[in-house]
């Protein structure tokens, strides 16, 4: 069970990294994503930030002894969640109108 969620994760992390670099590097972002989101190399990099800690996820769950899995998926869970500040950060704050003139 352990080896399909590895597989999950380290997919999951592909996903959400090449997400990260093309908004780095390109300025995109995800069509119903893009409409919140007003910093774009922010959310890349958020979004890089969140791959590397799904990717030692995957890595934690591969690892053969107890106290490194343990660690590495914890460091992993700690540099995913840190990601959502920086996602966070760069949407566009609260009660702003996305569009409507008037």
């Amino acid at each position: 069970m352990a080896i399909y969620l590895a597989a999950l994760f380290a997919l999951w992390a592909l996903v959400m990294a090449i997400g990260g670099i093309a908004a780095i590097a390109f300025g995109w972002v995800l069509p119903n994503v893009r409409p919140g989101v007003k910093y774009k190399r922010a959310y890349g990099v958020g979004a890089l930030v969140c791959a590397v800690g799904m990717s030692l996820m995957a890595f934690g769950e591969l690892a053969s002894d107890d106290l490194m899995h343990q660690a590495v998926r914890t460091v992993g869970f700690l540099i995913m969640t840190s990601s959502i500040g920086l996602i966070r950060a760069s949407k566009r704050p609260a009660g702003t109108d996305l569009g409507a003139r008037g």
